[in-house]
């Protein structure tokens, strides 16, 4: 049996307008070990120390005194997309859009008994992971690990359940970067190529993906959302106006 890790990250509208996304990657440990070895190299070869989809988009960061080289950007993007390719086994990627969870949200006690966007999300992800790694490698076992951020493991679990998955391991919460007991700073690089599915990154990974059909996408749909209502036993809020709900 091979012990398999998903890294995933969520990512709100500030990077995918109108919508919140979690995407990432699984591949085995050994294979994530290697990958991060010549992620590493690959940025220290530009002069970088990490990789950011946000500094490299705003020119900021490591990164201000890249405007207007468009070649050196480009070759980054593709060196990585590249590395990427090669070492992961498959990528995934969920969404919603934002209207429809504020309309379900409106409807529905979502936010308080279920989860926010980022663990609905996630929990799809998870399901959907489960179901290809059954099929393509149903005697390894995937570990799930989410960048650290407005989400708990309840929440994940609860989508899980509503949709009758109840087993496999918690799923893990994890900072990008943080400093060990020796003060040194530690970055989870898979959680960096997680960036390079921002659509403003302009990387070829989700079709260097899609053409060894390795890359499954998934939109959540507003009838799916009711469906997980129904699923915990939600109930609809008493009559109020979006508007009083926001305030």
């Amino acid at each position: 049996m091979a012990i398999c890790v998903g890294y995933f990250e969520g990512t709100d509208s500030r990077d995918t307008v109108g919508r919140c996304t979690v995407a990432g990657f699984v591949a085995p440990k050994a294979r994530w070990r290697f990958f991060e070895d010549k992620w590493a190299r690959a940025l220290h070869g530009e002069g970088l120390t990490a990789f950011s989809g946000r500094d490299f988009l705003a020119v900021s960061g490591e990164y201000a005194g890249w405007k207007g080289d468009g070649e050196r950007r480009a070759r980054l993007i593709e060196t990585l997309s590249t590395l990427t390719d090669r070492h992961v086994m498959a990528g995934f990627s969920c969404s919603i859009l934002d209207d429809d969870y504020e309309d379900l949200n409106h409807e529905y006690r979502f936010a308080e008994l279920a989860s926010g966007p980022y663990g609905l999300c996630a929990g799809f992800v998870m399901a959907r992971v489960q179901r290809w790694m059954a099929a393509h490698h149903p005697e390894d076992q995937t570990l799930f690990v989410f960048e650290d951020g407005d989400l708990d493991h309840h929440e994940i679990r609860r989508i899980l359940n509503a949709q009758g998955i109840d087993k496999g391991e918690p799923p893990q919460m994890w900072p990008r970067r943080w400093r060990d007991e020796q003060g040194r700073r530690r970055v989870l690089r898979p959680f960096e190529a997680c960036d390079l599915l921002l659509p403003a990154c302009k990387s070829r990974l989700g079709d260097l993906l899609s053409a060894r059909s390795a890359f499954e996408c998934e939109g959540i749909s507003l009838e799916r959302m009711t469906q997980i209502c129904d699923g915990l036993a939600i109930g609809k809020r008493s009559s109020v106006s979006r508007h009083e709900l926001v305030s």
